[in-house]
């Protein structure tokens, strides 16, 4: 007899649930109560867990130099984000100009050197350089609260396909990239994550409408989405099946963070441009 969808959808969820609903505590806790430079710390750590997790994908042969300069960067750019967009946006710069280097310091060719950059480079912006946006929210008026809406829509986006998927899900997403996404996860996700963000501008953001708000969420799912096959094209391309092996149910840290860490700097854009 075939095993029903809602069967199917509960089992392996008890690891899952538990594992993100800490998590969610956790960072409710943390992003409310901590002061800015304390989740500077924080947003450092989860940088360098991150980056090594990035490195092992990405850059298996990696040099001690290399993982050397990727990792004190991956600490010292949202550290640098403290101060500022001015800051972060040196600090970058910075940062590129040290991968490469470290890169060239490198046995190989030409084209190896170049390609050991580009995934250096890459690396940078892509876990501690988007993560590092969540502390430059951090930094404006209601900022806490933009965070929050952040991690509030992103999760909702993420449960909404997860249950719509398993359930309802027939159309696949990206075959080629991630095969268990499918066109009604997809929908169910950016429907729950556009409820989501209305609710959340009526109760704590008085200067954003409810609609407004429903459209920041569908915007930031959407944006999820994209930042969560890019991690899925990561992984095939390496030939794993998670980026670790960090948190029960849930795989690695990049695993957990993919759609959050694309969506914050979308939210830092919409914030400084419109309000």
């Amino acid at each position: 007899m075939a095993e029903a969808p809602g069967r199917r959808v509960m089992q392996g969820l008890g690891p899952r649930v538990v594992t993100g609903l800490g998590l969610a505590l956790g960072a409710v806790a943390l992003v409310l109560a901590a002061p800015l430079f304390v989740l500077g710390l924080v947003v450092a750590g989860l940088a360098v867990l991150g980056m090594r997790e990035y490195l092992r994908l990405a850059l298996p042969g990696a040099s001690l130099w290399e993982k050397a300069a990727a990792l004190a960067l991956a600490a010292a750019l949202p550290l640098a984000a403290l101060l500022g967009g001015h800051a972060t946006a040196g600090a970058l710069g910075l940062g590129l100009t040290l991968c490469a280097t470290a890169a060239m310091a490198g046995p190989g060719q030409p084209q190896e050197i170049m390609d050991r950059l580009l995934r250096l480079g890459w690396g940078l912006l892509y876990v501690p350089g988007l993560l590092s946006s969540y502390l430059l929210l951090g930094g404006m008026e209601q900022g806490r609260l933009l965070i929050l809406f952040v991690v509030v829509v992103v999760v909702m986006a993420d449960s909404g396909a997860y249950f719509a998927g398993h359930l309802l899900g027939s159309r696949r997403l990206a075959p080629r990239l991630s095969p268990g996404k499918t066109l009604e996860g997809l929908a169910g996700g950016l429907a729950l994550a556009g409820l989501a963000g209305g609710v959340f501008a009526h109760l704590f953001l008085a200067d954003t409408p409810p609609l407004a708000g429903a459209g920041l969420g569908l915007v930031l799912a959407g944006f999820s989405v994209a930042g969560d096959l890019l991690e899925s094209t990561l992984k095939r391309a390496s030939g794993a099946k998670d980026s670790g092996s960090l948190l029960p149910g849930h795989g690695g840290l990049l695993d957990r963070v993919d759609g959050l860490l694309v969506a914050a700097p979308v939210l830092l854009l919409c914030r400084v441009l419109w309000w």
